[in-house]
């Protein structure tokens, strides 16, 4: 995985700690508030999120140029059109994108330069 990719879920992950201590603090407050908490009791908590494994990263980029070397030679012996491979290769990211908007810019792209 490459730096800038790392440092985009590392924020994220920051991201989703901070939604995840706010709602928490919330729940503690209301808690407290109805006489079902005591506030006395420690309510600190650390909210933790696994180490992102670049191991397992590099072996997922591994596939996923495989899979566009199978669909690139699939394209090429005109066993499946453009937008089929486009499909396969989306739904492998899990990213659920219209392929004929991605077509249309892919067009649109090409006759700028």
């Amino acid at each position: 995985m490459s730096l800038p990719t790392l440092l985009k879920f590392q924020r994220r992950q920051r991201m989703i700690r901070r939604i995840i201590c706010c709602i928490l603090d919330r729940v503690i407050l209301e808690a407290q508030q109805a006489g079902r908490l005591d506030r006395q009791r420690d309510t600190g908590y650390d909210v933790t999120f696994p180490e992102i494994d670049v191991e397992d990263n590099q072996q997922l980029a591994s596939s996923v140029n495989y899979l566009v070397t199978a669909l690139v030679t699939a394209r090429q012996q005109g066993w499946l059109s453009d937008e089929t491979a486009m499909r396969l290769l989306f739904k492998f990211a899990g990213e659920e994108i219209d392929v004929h908007t991605e077509l249309e810019r892919i067009k649109a792209a090409a006759t700028k330069d």
